[in-house]
């Protein structure tokens, strides 16, 4: 299992530590934070990554874990996605394990979550941005519906 959690904003890394050892257990120096490429292949490996984005792209904080994670947590990619954006009350995107690249499971602050398709063009530069959902979000009420069959496509 692996996790990938799409931030749309900054959470405060010292405080993502301590709601996963507070909630889970999590000692905070099993989190590793910062860019994958900063980090040493010496080190020891982390339960989760939290890494920031490049530039100033929307969903570009992310939280990768995988079976430790998993098992800390006891909870899904969705899941946890759900438990982090009620904490911290901030949207997230998980991938909707659809061959789709552009189709994605937003995740509202209130915990409701739908898929949603996003910008291929914005998505080639390296920024994931939402076009709109393929069905009702609770709490998006300004989130426009496109269902497929209307010509969402992908």
């Amino acid at each position: 299992m692996v996790y990938q959690i799409q931030f749309e904003k900054e959470i405060p890394a010292a405080a993502l530590r301590q709601f996963l050892q507070d909630r889970y257990g999590i000692a905070p120096g099993q989190i590793y934070v910062g860019r994958i490429a900063d980090r040493s292949v010496d080190d020891p490996r982390p339960v989760a990554m939290f890494t920031p984005p490049d530039h100033d792209e929307e969903f570009a904080w992310v939280l990768i874990g995988d079976t430790e994670l998993a098992e800390a947590t006891g909870q899904d990619e969705v899941e946890l996605a759900v438990t982090l954006a009620r904490a911290f009350g901030v949207r997230a995107v998980v991938d909707d394990g659809s061959p789709y690249p552009d189709r994605w499971r937003l995740v509202s602050t209130g915990g409701s979550s739908g898929l949603v398709r996003t910008d291929e063009d914005a998505a080639a530069e390296g920024s994931l941005r939402i076009v709109h959902a393929l069905e009702p979000i609770g709490g998006e009420p300004d989130l426009t519906v496109v269902r497929p069959s209307d010509g969402a496509g992908g």
